[in-house]
């Protein structure tokens, strides 16, 4: 029993400790580097909520989002063919860390 109890912690710290990387590739809301974002989002066209240009950020630099990243962008005028992929193209430029 004991080692069934060791063996599901250590599995979850070292799960927490692979996730840790990826928590903090992209910049938090409130921070220098997330205002810096949200100018290069400015500068290039795109002026989004900081909820949504968080998780366009998420989308562009780690993948995975779920839910209706497409419909959000839409409802704030990321409209067209390609829009989506060129305000992806942006949030990488300024909010993915440098690989």
């Amino acid at each position: 029993m004991k080692r069934r109890v060791a063996a599901t912690l250590f599995a979850a710290v070292v799960t927490a400790l692979s996730l840790a990387g990826t928590a903090h590739a992209i910049p938090d809301q409130g921070t220098p580097a997330f205002d810096a974002y949200l100018q290069g989002l400015q500068r290039n066209g795109y002026n989004l909520n900081p909820d949504t240009a968080w998780r366009v950020a998420h989308q562009a630099c780690i993948g995975g989002i779920p839910g209706y990243i497409g419909l959000e962008l839409a409802a704030q005028g990321v409209i067209g063919p390609g829009a989506q992929e060129r305000v992806f193209d942006v949030a990488r430029k300024y909010a993915c860390p440098v690989q």
